[in-house]
């Protein structure tokens, strides 16, 4: 997760095109650029439908894109409005990091098992993280929400069952421990047994 952190905060060459997280990374593109093998740099830059420069970018030397960023240019000036990072190398995106006009992460969607589907999706309001959804057994539904506050956790929500309804909830202190729970013991949907 460190890696992950790193490739997004890294300032990286101009550019941006569309894609979800699993979809190939250089799908709708021109041809790669001729760098030398073993040289990273700028693979290819275009203007997508809507109007967003896309650079691809191979970190490794290896021909292959790693990085998509998609800019929005205008008056010499670039904003970073999306990014997609090919961690594996396996030509599909595993981590999509969406940002707002002024520059603050909004989404970031992360798939931690490289099936092309997101398994972690992490939530941001004017730049903090607010909420993750996560699929904890990977079966293409998330099951466990998480709620911050001041950049720490402070409310768990768990669907154990995986009948799509929140069935156990966990409150938390500033330190990270659990202070009360609750529970839907009659698959209501609805918090019936508390504890403190």
């Amino acid at each position: 997760m460190l890696l992950v952190l790193t490739l997004l905060a890294c300032p990286t060459p101009t550019g941006g095109g569309t894609g979800t997280v699993g979809n190939a990374v250089a799908g709708g593109t021109t041809a790669p650029g001729k760098l030398p093998i073993g040289t990273a740099g700028v693979l290819t830059t275009r203007i997508t439908e809507d109007g967003l420069n896309q650079v691809e970018v191979d970190l490794d030397g290896d021909g292959k894109v790693d990085i998509i960023n998609y800019y929005r240019e205008s008056s010499g000036v670039k904003l970073l409005l999306k990014k997609d990072v090919d961690l594996n190398h396996d030509a599909r995106i595993d981590v999509r990091t969406t940002f707002d006009e002024a520059g603050l992460r909004v989404l970031e969607e992360m798939d931690g098992d490289f099936d092309g589907r997101a398994d972690v999706v992490d939530h941001y309001i004017q730049g903090k993280r607010s909420m993750t959804e996560k699929d904890t057994d990977f079966n293409g539904s998330f099951d466990l929400f998480s709620y911050y506050e001041g950049g720490k956790v402070r409310r768990k929500e768990r669907d154990s069952n995986g009948d799509g309804k929140i069935d156990f909830w966990e409150y938390l202190d500033d330190q990270g421990a659990v202070m009360k729970t609750g529970k839907d013991t009659d698959g209501d949907g609805t918090m019936d047994d508390r504890r403190e």
